[in-house]
């Protein structure tokens, strides 16, 4: 997978914070106990810690919760251009908005107490893994920026820079308790799963509505694809990744390939950059010194230039020496800089297809040096590979990568293809079949659909039905209804 900078991370940890303030996590408080946009404009002191909904006997939501939320919201206005509610009527409608949300969550944890749903020993250690993960992935950015800096000591540099991170985005807690808030957030995730999971558990497909679902689709697919037929890559692999519709059609002229796909890891020299404007002004006075000898030669021979075929030598242009030299000189410095950038991926590269030489297989090759995404995320692409458009343009491959795919046959990989500062070796796995499914051949993705969609019916029902359950959740309005005013 891609390495992330440090900055980049910093926005991830922040967005995090705000999905924890979704979730019910309590931002820092003012010094003063007193809020900014989410207080009352008299501006006397008022209690975020006082309970602004109370569901059942257990789950408490407060005004400080309700608070953070409603000025997250004030902030994507303002991020996206727009004015916040200022009328009472809309900044209410506001406020209900945000305690529904805050209000649905914690419901669903209160339904799964009722129902009496814990957590497997598999789904504990699966949460123990997600926060794992992404702990991991927060210590190494901040790491990274230890090792940049130059720390003495990089383990205890790496923790306070996590934590002076944890005081910017208002988090009231050290390292320790950020990983235990996110323990918390996916074990109610996954409790919020198993409900679900329990509510739909009955719902199934009957053969008369997968035939019904089958005859309608199938129609609609073969219209669209025969006459665009590029969009079925989109949905074939939407599809596979369990994000999309089955799809019942495929146009002719798609491959499958498989891709090692190799990128540098450093960052390019900032005097890249600057020698390659040098270069540009270079190239355009070299060219307007051009243009004046050549002027000059139409001029002496007294041609006119729209029917003329003159040229100049480089003796004839004022210069060409001195801005040759200089511009031989830059293009040496700027070409070393971009083989130091690329030369770790380079060697990369040509160690993974030194690895295929000596007949490791591809997809071993592809584990130990690939860099794509859409494996992690999809396994079954190792097995099957990524579609390819054969039968015309393909935008989202390079024109060099489906001419080298062009070459092979199924099995066979191509030789190292550079496109910029990427690094490609690919294998043409075979045709992707053409033509109609059968209903049998589809059946069981059909299936899945249909109780997916049914499965979501009844769960947005059944959670509408809890919220509209007075009984199960009590509001304080005189304790929320001042914020954004």
């Amino acid at each position: 997978m891609k390495n992330f900078k440090w900055k980049q991370m910093l926005a991830a940890l922040l967005a995090v914070t705000l999905m924890l303030s979704v979730m019910g996590c309590a931002l820092k408080d003012d010094a003063t106990d007193t809020a900014s946009s989410s207080n009352a404009s008299s501006g006397d002191a008022v209690d975020n810690n006082a309970v602004a909904v109370k569901i059942g006997d257990k789950y408490t939501i407060t005004r400080g919760d309700i608070a953070d939320q409603y000025d997250y919201m004030v902030q994507m206005y303002s991020y996206y251009g727009m004015t916040a509610p200022t009328e009472d009527a809309d900044i209410e409608s506001m406020q209900d908005s945000v305690i529904a949300t805050l209000v649905s969550d914690k419901i669903q944890l209160y339904e799964a107490d009722l129902m009496g749903i814990t957590l497997t020993d598999e789904e504990k250690a699966n949460v123990e893994a997600q926060v794992e993960e992404e702990m991991k992935y927060y210590m190494d950015s901040f790491q990274s920026q230890a090792e940049s800096e130059g720390a003495s000591d990089v383990d205890a540099r790496t923790l306070e820079i996590f934590q002076e991170q944890l005081d910017a985005a208002g988090m009231e807690m050290d390292v320790d308790g950020f990983r235990a808030y996110l323990s918390e957030q996916y074990t109610n995730d996954a409790l919020k799963t198993a409900l679900k999971a329990k509510v739909t558990e009955g719902v199934t497909a009957t053969d008369d509505e997968i035939q019904a679902y089958y005859d309608e689709n199938l129609a609609s697919q073969k219209e669209a694809y025969d006459a665009t037929p590029t969009d079925y890559l989109s949905a074939a692999e939407s599809a596979q990744s369990g994000d999309g519709d089955p799809v019942l059609y495929a146009p002719a002229g798609y491959v499958r390939v498989r891709s090692i796909s190799i990128t540098p890891t450093t960052e390019l020299s900032s005097d890249y950059d600057t020698l390659q404007s040098d270069l540009d002004a270079l190239a355009a006075q070299y060219g307007a010194a051009a243009l004046d000898a050549l002027a000059a030669k139409y001029a002496a021979q007294g041609t006119d230039p729209a029917t003329a075929s003159l040229d100049v030598s480089a003796a004839e242009i004022d210069g060409y020496t001195d801005i040759l030299t200089e511009y031989l000189e830059k293009k040496a410095q700027a070409d070393a800089l971009y083989e130091e950038y690329i030369k770790d991926a380079r060697a990369k590269a040509d160690e993974a297809y030194a690895a295929l030489q000596s007949g490791t297989s591809f997809e071993d090759v592809m584990a130990q040096y690939g860099e794509d995404s859409m494996y992690v995320l999809t396994p079954s692409f190792v097995d099957t590979g990524i579609l390819m458009y054969m039968a015309g343009e393909d935008t989202t491959w390079d024109a060099k990568l489906t001419a080298a795919v062009g070459l092979l046959k199924a099995g066979e990989y191509s030789p190292i293809i550079q496109i910029g500062d990427m690094f490609y070796i690919l294998q043409l796995v075979g045709d992707e079949p053409a033509g109609e499914k059968t209903v049998a051949d589809a059946h069981d993705a059909i299936m899945a659909a249909i109780i997916a969609t049914k499965g979501d019916t009844l769960w947005n029902d059944t959670l509408a039905t809890w919220e509209a359950d007075e009984t199960i959740a009590t509001y304080f309005e005189d304790v929320y209804r001042s914020i954004g005013k």
